[in-house]
């Protein structure tokens, strides 16, 4: 089957890269912002897809860097962006890049609080997403997440 792009679900890649690179401000990184903006470009008009696997391919180099430095969380927020940007080619990728983004909360909590951060993105992810497109990525509605078990 040849894979389709899908404008709306490249948007949401992008939004949920943007949101978890926000978990990371002290690892700015050019690569992921330049995939993002490339990936929403081309969801509005549909086209420069050059750039967008240009931007994909620039913000993959970067996680591979990022990740063999140490910092995998981030590499793996990095990761969502490059997916984000690549879905232009490949709905697919979108939820790739999705799923990079809970990777990346993952590797950034706590014991305490992982579950609950795990739930809380998920259920983000569901929430930007347009009632229509939910089928294509979502099995089921997320629930609510629960209360963090971290004692402060």
């Amino acid at each position: 089957m040849e894979p389709t792009p899908d404008r709306v679900l490249t948007a949401w890649a992008a939004d949920c890269a943007e949101h978890v690179l926000a978990q990371f401000p002290d690892f700015a990184d050019d690569a992921a912002q330049t995939a993002i903006a490339a990936a929403r470009a081309w969801a509005v008009d549909g086209e420069d897809l050059d750039a967008c696997r240009d931007a994909a391919y620039a913000a993959h180099l970067s996680a591979r860097e990022l990740a063999e430095a140490g910092y995998h969380a981030v590499a793996n927020a990095v990761r969502a962006a490059s997916n984000a940007a690549a879905s232009a080619d490949d709905s697919a990728l979108a939820e790739a890049g999705a799923d990079y983004a809970l990777e990346a909360i993952s590797g950034n909590s706590a014991p305490c609080e992982f579950q609950h951060n795990l739930e809380a993105e998920r259920r983000w992810q569901w929430e930007q997403l347009p009632a229509s497109q939910r089928g294509q990525v979502f099995e089921a509605e997320p629930p609510e997440p629960g209360a963090a078990a971290c004692a402060i």
